[in-house]
């Protein structure tokens, strides 16, 4: 065996040597003196410290030997093949850009670009780890459950959304027949599991809400994730999920089946929590309820408070990558980013934070187009995407009509009048994203 492996090996265990004592130490700090959860709570705050001191070691101790990077099983974002990289002329991403070429190009210089409506892609920081749509236990649920059901009937995903919500709701109220006490789960979150109990009669709290309605719209092909709200000593779980009827996220609360709206149009966790900055704003929010509760709710002015801190998990691969909890990606100390602005109080529990709105509201399926010139009187048109679970994208153009293609690129021939493009990306539900469009109009080409 190597010296360098050897010393790995040695500073492996000595993290998770003190990685124990501290796991041990911790319970008998935080209880034995009880807490009163209080905002302001010494014992609360011995809590989050403790844990977080553990998340760090066991994160650093990760840093040196990762036993799970390799197992890791990560859902695709788009092409496998991307060949861009070979092209060493300008890609023309706009209408004006690409006018501009064709102004000065001696092939193309009678060329009219009417419009080039394109698209951004994510820029945020921090990576997020999706379930692959290559889980058997996705297909398990939908089967189980009759998930897919749940789509007749509905034309857009936000009707669907609230459908799944209430349907949840009322699985998790109808089954429960008995008080059970606080309901020990697996960190690897798993909706099989958590249902079946259910209808054994337990009960859970809105975190199992949550993460099941999460994994139920990842088997029906929708992206979704876990979001943690808190102010003062209270807080609540609830989900986000890609709304591509409204192209944001939107927030779905299925433990007290409602979501929040503001002129009939859905918001996220994010703008509710703007509504805050302004009483004005924030009265003509409608707290939309979508069943009927079986027991009384909040009262919307405590509901909307809880909106005050917010932070994501940046992970919804719970039933295909399943880790203990205290490696990094399988507790929120170390794998949620916490929102901060003049409203928020900076929790000591969570490692990572930001004040960057993309790096927790980054869009999804969307296609960025570029154009670089062909042979003759072609073009050649690179597609970029960030379509979690990617299939392939589908091409609508005059001359070929539409077509499947799984790679990055294809050549688009330019003939005489109009010519339209229409670009979208497919996962593998075959859900497809927003269009990207280009028209170019010719008059006739130089010789």
């Amino acid at each position: 065996m190597s010296v360098s492996r050897v010393k790995k090996i040695t500073t492996a265990i000595s993290f998770l040597t003190l990685l124990v004592l501290l796991f041990l130490l911790a319970p008998s700090l935080i209880y034995r003196r009880g807490d009163t959860f209080g905002p302001s709570s010494r014992q609360r705050q011995i809590i989050w410290l403790s844990k977080r001191i553990v998340a760090e070691i066991a994160a650093a101790a990760v840093s040196v030997w990762d036993p799970y990077r390799e197992r890791m099983i990560s859902a695709s974002i788009g092409p496998a093949e991307n060949d861009r990289e070979s092209v060493d002329s300008p890609l023309f991403s706009s209408r004006d850009k690409l006018q501009s070429f064709f102004n000065e190009d001696s092939v193309f210089q009678s060329g009219i670009v009417r419009y080039f409506t394109n698209d951004t892609l994510p820029q945020c920081i921090f990576p997020f780890y999706y379930q692959t749509y290559a889980e058997p236990m996705l297909d398990s649920l939908d089967r189980l459950y009759g998930l897919s059901s749940l789509a007749v009937g509905e034309d857009n995903d936000y009707a669907l959304f609230k459908k799944m919500t209430r349907w949840l709701y009322n699985h998790f109220k109808d089954q429960q027949t008995r008080q059970s006490q606080i309901p020990i789960v697996d960190y690897n979150f798993n909706a099989l599991d958590i249902l079946d109990r259910v209808g054994k009669g337990e009960r859970f709290w809105c975190s199992e809400y949550s993460t099941a309605l999460v994994q139920c719209l990842a088997a029906m092909g929708y992206t979704a994730r876990y979001v943690m709200l808190g102010s003062g000593g209270e807080g609540h779980v609830l989900c986000e999920a890609w709304c591509e009827t409204y192209g944001k996220w939107i927030m779905l609360d299925p433990y007290w089946s409602r979501i929040v709206t503001v002129d009939n149009v859905p918001l996220g966790v994010y703008e509710i929590h703007l509504l805050l900055f302004s009483p004005p704003n924030l009265a003509r929010a409608e707290i939309v309820q979508l069943e009927k509760l079986r027991r009384d709710g909040p009262e919307p002015d405590f509901y909307f408070s809880l909106f005050r801190n917010f932070a994501v998990r940046m992970r919804n691969d719970w039933f295909t990558n399943k880790y203990p909890h205290w490696y990094p990606l399988s507790n929120s100390v170390m794998n949620a980013v916490e929102w901060q602005d003049s409203l928020t109080v900076d929790n000591i529990y969570y490692k990572y934070e930001t004040t960057r709105l993309e790096d927790l509201y980054w869009p999804l399926n969307r296609v960025r187009m570029s154009i670089h010139p062909g042979s003759g009187e072609t073009l050649k048109v690179y597609l970029n995407t960030f379509t979690p679970n990617f299939s392939h994208f589908l091409i609508e153009h005059d001359s070929t009509g539409i077509e499947n293609i799984k790679t990055n690129n294809f050549t688009w021939k330019i003939d005489p009048g109009s010519n339209r493009l229409k670009v979208s990306s497919v996962n593998h539900w075959g859900i497809k994203g927003r269009e990207v469009k280009l028209e170019i109009e010719r008059e006739g080409f130089a010789r």
